[in-house]
């Protein structure tokens, strides 16, 4: 399948950082490329770290509705196994994410690089 059939899918986690890293999925994208804005959290958990869950909601949906992206809010009893599914139902061929901590032996990025080796990882610092 050609590259530019493939959509991008922006994984963020809070506020401090999504703005820059969907603005960074945009510049990525062109014409023929959907772009998916996506938060996924643990079942039982807030979304975006935040106690004002609404608010928070409502600055994520505001960042994807100006860069044009669709928002998807997920929530799931195992993170890693519904940003998988996302990406597979969607037809991912890049996925924008922000860096783990330093250190961090079995972060999330690494997860998920190894369960879908396929597609193309851009690690924003």
């Amino acid at each position: 399948m050609e590259k530019t059939s493939k959509s991008i899918m922006v994984c963020v986690t809070n506020q401090k950082s999504c703005e820059r890293l969907i603005r960074h999925g945009k510049e990525r994208q062109n014409e023929n490329i959907n772009l998916f804005v996506v938060h996924c959290v643990q079942t039982g958990q807030n979304f975006m770290n935040s106690v004002f869950e609404s608010d928070a909601v409502e600055y994520l949906f505001t960042a994807a509705q100006l860069a044009g992206a669709q928002l998807s809010l997920l929530r799931a009893d195992n993170v890693d196994d519904a940003l998988v599914d996302f990406a597979s139902q969607n037809n991912v061929g890049t996925i924008v994410m922000g860096a783990s901590p330093a250190g961090s032996e079995n972060n999330i990025v690494m997860r998920l690089q190894r369960r879908l080796p396929s597609i193309e990882f851009d690690i924003v610092g």
